[in-house]
């Protein structure tokens, strides 16, 4: 029997150029319509080639390894899914019920199995939102909700980060990348750089005990904080041809997309192309037990859907 895999629900987060988050349902193409626990023996390989169609556009997604699964959001029914190889797509939970102005970004873990995840808000309503493996959802107070928060990352130690902007429409972009602490339903945030390091549109960003690197959209670069102390520098002395969201291999090269192509970049600087002939690549995902690497592609023309991409990457 060939059991067929069920729709996917992925993010779109993102932008303030009018491109809001929309979820929407996804089917996986004929190509990579593939049985899940009793596959047939020419089953397509997990690690990829792999592609799913989208009815939206889609942005960020996060893949936990220590459970094998692909977190995603949807924002027409405000609510968490995950995806695994063995089971498909499983509902995890609704998020808090919100207005026009939530547009889901980034998504972390903790440790005891609650998932946060960013609301960009549009100036009105950046929020950092949660929802327990129990199923209880929520949202933190003490947050400034004009920032626009997309890129959140937790190093090995358990600290949080986000990156985060103001501006826009028009009007001068100043970002910023802070340390975020969490208590009792309080989100504090302690700046570890901004407008002295010249931050304007920054969108992603992973963090590691020795550093946080961040994408700025706007100046097309790539930059490092050094843990502890806040030192700042550019990895990428160059502009890009495009930076978005940021994923990190676990040799410490960083990838990042924003247009037909998925760059890798050293830390000593060195870019090259890893994977090209999308259309817009926007949130990057890698797991290290398959090498595996999850490319969203957002679709530029009118009519045509947004794919998620499973691409076989080795370290």
């Amino acid at each position: 029997m060939r059991t067929p895999l069920a729709c996917i629900l992925l993010l779109a987060a993102c932008g303030d150029n009018g491109k809001a988050a929309v979820d929407a349902s996804v089917a996986l193409d004929a190509a990579a319509d593939s049985a899940v626990a009793d596959a047939p023996l020419d089953a397509p390989d997990p690690r990829g080639p792999r592609t799913v169609s989208l009815t939206g556009p889609a942005n960020s997604l996060f893949w936990d390894t220590a459970a094998s699964t692909l977190y995603l959001t949807d924002t027409a029914t405000h609510s968490i899914i995950k995806y695994t190889d063995a089971n498909a797509v499983q509902n995890v939970g609704a998020l808090i019920t919100g207005t026009a102005m939530i547009s889901y970004g980034d998504m972390i873990k903790q440790g005891g199995g609650t998932i946060l995840v960013t609301n960009f808000g549009f100036a009105t309503e950046g929020n950092i939102y949660s929802l327990t493996m129990a199923g209880v959802a929520g949202s933190f107070t003490g947050l400034d909700v004009t920032r626009r928060r997309i890129g959140l990352s937790k190093d090995t130690n358990g600290l949080i980060y986000d990156g985060y902007f103001t501006g826009g429409g028009g009007q001068p972009q100043v970002g910023g990348v802070a340390l975020v602490t969490l208590a009792q339903g309080v989100a504090t945030e302690t700046e570890i750089a901004g407008t002295t390091q010249g931050l304007k549109k920054v969108v992603g960003i992973v963090a590691t005990p020795t550093a946080v690197f961040v994408s700025d959209q706007t100046q097309k670069k790539i930059f490092k904080i050094a843990i502890p102390g806040n030192a700042f520098s550019e990895v990428t002395t160059t502009a890009l041809p495009e930076v978005d969201l940021l994923a990190m291999l676990p040799n410490g090269d960083l990838l990042t997309g924003g247009g037909t192509t998925v760059r890798r970049i050293t830390q000593a600087g060195v870019v090259s192309d890893v994977f090209t002939g999308f259309e817009q690549v926007h949130g990057l995902a890698y797991d290290p037990t398959l090498k595996r690497l999850f490319i969203m592609d957002h679709s530029i023309t009118v009519g045509v859907s947004d794919k998620l991409h499973i691409r076989p990457l080795d370290n």
